[in-house]
């Protein structure tokens, strides 16, 4: 009877895991829409912002960083109580938020970089929209390191950075485990 117990405690938080990752990612996805101010007319951010109001969910960028970290916080506080205080918890939800940000960043770029040799002139809405966002993260780069031969190779030192940033933000959250 107790393996039956321990299976289903197991299951619960698995859910309660990958719900507070689903609708922190939702957040942050909609943060990075309004981090980047992509093209507002792009079908995938018109039925974003469409649910987002409909819902009444605030539209300021800080308030969604916040709401994306509160989604954390309430997984982490329903599978870790009493392991951490309440602060540190907090910390670590807003830690590990921005390095989610930072991963999915890498992720766009990433994608944005295959499908620039897969289908490099295609109209769907979703490659405009990773092209754009990761366009806009690359192009600080390209101002100081020019293409070599028509090859960019501004993604290379994006990955570099973004690792960085990402060691760094896990480096200080190990700190608080």
């Amino acid at each position: 009877m107790q393996l039956e117990e321990q299976k289903s405690y197991l299951v619960i938080s698995n859910l309660t895991l990958y719900l507070g990752y689903l609708i922190s990612y939702v957040f942050l996805l909609y943060f990075t829409f309004k981090l980047f101010r992509v093209d507002y007319f792009n079908p995938i951010v018109v039925n974003f912002v469409k649910v987002f109001n409909f819902l009444g969910l605030p539209s300021n960028l800080v308030t969604v960083f916040m709401m994306a970290t509160a989604a954390k916080y309430a997984t982490f506080y329903s599978l870790l109580d009493n392991k951490y205080e309440y602060i540190d918890l907090a910390i670590i939800s807003i830690l590990h938020t921005a390095a989610s940000l930072t991963r999915m960043i890498l992720y766009i770029i990433i994608g944005s970089v295959i499908l620039s040799w897969i289908a490099p002139q295609n109209n769907r809405p979703i490659f405009l929209l990773l092209n754009e966002i990761s366009n806009k993260c690359l192009n600080p780069i390209r101002r100081f390191i020019p293409s070599i031969g028509g090859l960019d190779i501004s993604p290379i030192f994006a990955f570099i950075l973004i690792n960085q940033i990402e060691i760094l933000l896990n480096s200080v959250l190990r700190s608080f485990l």
